[in-house]
């Protein structure tokens, strides 16, 4: 694997719009051969553009020779803890290590998970068929339209749509109408509407199946201990983020001391380090390292490597964006053999398995990894263009 390398020399992106606020945002970047090699960076959680960033962080490895997706980091001169403390970033490094991993693994013609095993001296061959979890919540965010129905009536038809297609496991964020602090002690009565979205999605979901609830960082210390017993009540599978686990982690720490259940989250956090110490501290139960944050899907296998073996089950991959980091993920969650789901966001678009080239694959609940080297497939420049765009830099 050691004379691999590859010379990027060309940067072209590709934005498709989705809806409302949302547009899928990928980037390939490619050598003087055409090998190239994929990333997406949709930013809809951050408050800036990641495309200015990648350019400028691109042009410090045009026409050098890469042999590992660790010397992103090497040219561009960022170190983890630099990662660590500005997300824009760690999006932008997290992109361009995806990219060079995917055309490194298309150097050696193998599909990137077992590039990756390989790479690590990782026995056996992973499996090619990687189960997810259904995330309603998207499919309910506002259209180019306006809002649309979050009734709880909305959260029940989209939790069955989800049953009835062979998922097992959703997951929705209900409490649109909370924001942290809140002002008295207890169950801020703004939780209410979110509590009955909540049951009526777990009513649908039935008492077999499972359902996550996401508050987004929307509590405090003391409404959180209140929101987990009720969830509790409700037979809710995990709580996630009730608080930020990477910007109050001594709150969220508190809140696992005493929660009736399992708490997930840290889907911003960049590099193995971060996750292991929010484990180890007994800050979390579960993390979810995003492809799109954490390093790439090179940097969620050591993440799922380095914390599984100690604690099975604690990793479950975050990917609530477009098909290409879906792509990545599932490649990163079968070359460490993860058990939990990997995280999907179903019915935000109806035309979504046409972004890509071949089309996405996804049966009874289960991620069908496309044959080939590397990702396996990439953005579709035709759909780029017909609804969204394509630039180079």
């Amino acid at each position: 694997m050691a004379e691999l390398w590859f010379r990027p020399s060309k940067l072209q992106f590709l934005s498709v719009h989705v809806r409302g606020g949302t547009d899928w945002v990928a980037f390939e970047l490619a050598d003087a051969d055409n090998t190239f090699g994929s990333g997406e960076i949709t930013s809809t959680q951050l408050d800036r553009e990641v495309a200015p960033v990648v350019a400028r962080l691109a042009n410090k490895l045009r026409g050098e020779q890469l042999s590992s997706d660790d010397d992103v980091l090497r040219l561009t001169g960022l170190s983890p803890s630099d990662l660590e403390a500005n997300r824009l970033l760690a999006t932008a490094v997290s992109g361009l290590r995806c990219a060079v991993a995917d055309a490194l693994a298309k150097r050696a013609d193998l599909p990137l998970h077992a590039y990756i095993r390989q790479q690590h001296g990782h026995d056996g061959d992973a499996a090619t068929r990687v189960r997810l979890y259904a995330n309603i919540n998207r499919s309910m965010l506002p259209d180019d339209r306006g809002p649309v129905d979050r009734s709880p009536e909305s959260f029940t038809k989209m939790a069955e749509r989800a049953m009835n297609e062979g998922f097992t496991t959703a997951k929705c964020a209900p409490f649109d109408e909370c924001r942290a602090p809140h002002e008295h002690q207890g169950l801020p009565a703004c939780a209410e509407a979110g509590l009955e979205r909540i049951q009526a999605a777990k009513d649908a979901v039935g008492p077999d199946r499972t359902l996550y609830v996401d508050c987004h960082s929307r509590f405090d210390l003391n409404s959180a201990f209140a929101l987990g017993d009720e969830l509790k009540a409700i037979g809710v599978g995990w709580y996630e983020e009730p608080v930020s686990p990477l910007d109050d982690t001594a709150a969220m720490r508190q809140i696992h001391e005493k929660s009736p259940l399992p708490n997930a989250g840290a889907e911003m956090g960049y590099g193995v380090s971060v996750f292991k110490r929010l484990l180890d501290e007994d800050v979390l139960d579960i993390v979810m390292p995003d492809v799109k944050f954490c390093g790439g899907p090179v940097e969620a296998y050591r993440i799922g490597m380095e914390v599984e073996p100690d604690r099975p089950d604690s990793v479950s991959m975050h990917c609530p964006s477009g098909p290409l980091s879906l792509l990545a993920s599932a490649h990163a969650t079968a070359a460490f053999g993860n058990v939990l789901p990997l995280e999907h966001a179903v019915y935000e678009a109806e035309w979504r398995k046409e972004v890509m080239e071949p089309f996405e694959k996804i049966e009874t609940g289960e991620f069908v990894i496309p044959d080939g080297p590397g990702l396996g497939g990439r953005v579709d420049p035709v759909m780029a263009e017909m609804r969204g765009r394509r630039w180079e830099e």
